[in-house]
């Protein structure tokens, strides 16, 4: 069962703001509650002060005490508010009745249950006024005992008011929180579903494009709708992924394409070959070796052609070890020019040597930076016509050790400068010619990847249309500045 983001979110959004409404409702209330009682008995303590005041200012006019509190109990006129004076030595108590100027009975405060024994409030009252709250007729009173001494007698004043008006107060709040929270809770449920559908919907549409890409349409790409919010740069970022991939979908099946190319024809001429061997039986031993020879070379031809892609398809799962060791470029170098010879020979071509008299140490496999060197060698003696010159130099140009292999073959026209480097690409115009090279076109990428896997490059240094030159630098150890190239014994630079 599927639960959307959308509708988490706003499931929290609620979950989170519906425990804010009830803290908040909860506070409110009881700020409300505390509040009024506080007001209630703020005006209890207040009216029973007026009453004393009163009294005394009465005894000091002439009247005794009986007198004093008589008159003060009959001049005061409160609403839901009983003034009550107590004996405290004789417990005998004054009611001053309940006088109110307006109201109805059911209005009145009736205190008379409270005050007929007066017992437990006065020795409740002590020496200090305290306030307290009964039950009477199913309302709540408030009760407010203000000890106080009128002349010599002691008296304890009593303020009792009805909490009927807080209770009403309270009840409405009660109704108002129970019915807004939920609804306010609602609200805010619906609307933060909204807005995470709305927040969401790139998503929604980004998943939907993106589950409709396959391998037939990775040219297609997911929409942008705010390139500079968190969205748009998700989508670009799965944009700037689905080229790679495109890329790379791109490459392997111009590596497979290629790859069956030059396949085909190295067997397709092996089995010609066996076929027509096979078809006569009177054939004579010279054309019976004929054949022979002819499928020797092609499967010469098609070894190192499987050669080449096992190794390529090992470069790109970082596969083929390094074996990095302390090595001089000369003695690479000189092994390479030994096993060109031959073919510069067979050839009629000239090969000469310019090495450096330093003694350049390199750092790294002997057996791979061979082949570089040899690449180069065969590809520039392939390429060089009978009586042409290759010549191979080393220098040290800073803290770089390089090799040129320089060539008086036809060079190398400018729309193919940017592509000899490629895997099976070979020149059209050598096709023109009617030069058919050996090789599959997968030299100079290897050799490419093998320098670069090594921290340097080779490039094309010159195509003149009276030769070409190649470039093998390699760094020595103390110009190495990505030592990270080679880490244990395993290539992690591809081509």
């Amino acid at each position: 069962m599927l639960h959307p983001i959308r509708a988490r979110l706003a499931g929290w959004y609620a979950g989170v703001f519906a425990l804010f409404l009830a803290l908040c409702g909860a506070a409110s209330y009881g700020f409300l509650s505390y509040t009024s009682r506080e007001r209630i008995d703020e005006f209890l303590a207040e009216t029973a002060a007026a009453v004393a005041g009163a009294m005394e200012f009465e005894r000091k006019n002439g009247a005794d005490p009986e007198q004093a509190i008589d008159n003060v109990l009959r001049e005061f006129r409160l609403r839901e508010t009983q003034i009550a004076v107590f004996d405290r030595q004789a417990n005998a108590m004054r009611d001053a009745h309940l006088l109110l100027d307006s109201g109805t009975t059911a209005q009145r405060v009736n205190v008379a249950p409270l005050l007929q024994d007066p017992g437990p409030l006065l020795s409740a009252a002590g020496s200090v006024p305290s306030v307290s709250t009964h039950r009477q007729d199913r309302q709540l009173i408030r009760l407010y005992l203000l000890p106080y001494t009128l002349g010599a007698r002691p008296l304890v004043i009593g303020a009792a008011q009805s909490m009927r008006a807080q209770q009403r107060m309270l009840r409405e709040a009660e109704i108002v929180l129970a019915v807004g929270i939920p609804v306010m809770i609602a609200l805010a449920s619906i609307g933060g579903y909204i807005l995470a559908r709305q927040g969401l919907h790139p998503v929604v549409a980004m998943s939907e494009r993106a589950e409709a890409i396959g391998a037939a349409n990775l040219h297609e790409r997911l929409p942008v709708r705010n390139a500079r919010d968190e969205l748009g740069r998700l989508a670009t970022v799965f944009n700037l992924l689905l080229a790679r991939i495109e890329s790379s979908f791109e490459q392997q099946r111009r590596f497979m394409s290629d790859a069956s190319h030059e396949l085909r024809t190295p067997v397709a001429i092996i089995s010609g070959e066996s076929e027509l061997a096979l078809s006569r039986t009177d054939r004579d031993t010279r054309e019976l070796r004929a054949s022979l020879a002819a499928i020797k070379d092609e499967s010469a031809r098609l070894r190192g052609i499987v050669d080449d892609l096992f190794w390529l398809a090992q470069s790109n799962a970082g596969e083929p070890a390094f074996r990095p060791e302390e090595l001089y470029l000369r003695d690479v170098v000189e092994v390479c020019l030994r096993g060109a010879r031959t073919l510069a020979s067979v050839k009629g071509v000239s090969l000469k040597a310019d090495l450096c008299d330093d003694d350049l140490a390199l750092r790294g496999d002997e057996a791979l930076l061979k082949r570089v060197v040899m690449n180069l060698l065969d590809n520039a003696i392939k390429y060089t016509p009978t009586g042409g010159r290759v010549t191979l130099s080393t220098s040290r140009e800073e803290l770089m050790a390089v090799v040129l292999v320089s060539d008086t073959g036809p060079g190398v026209s400018v729309e193919d400068r940017e592509r000899i480097f490629d895997r099976f690409y070979r020149s059209p115009s050598m096709v023109a010619r009617g030069s058919r090279p050996s090789g599959a076109g997968l030299g100079l990428a290897i050799a490419r990847w093998v320098a670069r896997a090594h921290g340097g490059d080779v490039t094309l240094a010159s195509a003149e249309p009276t030769g070409s030159v190649f470039r093998l630098q390699v760094p020595l150890p103390l110009a190495s500045t990505d030592k990270n190239r080679v880490v244990s014994g395993r290539a992690h630079d591809p081509v």
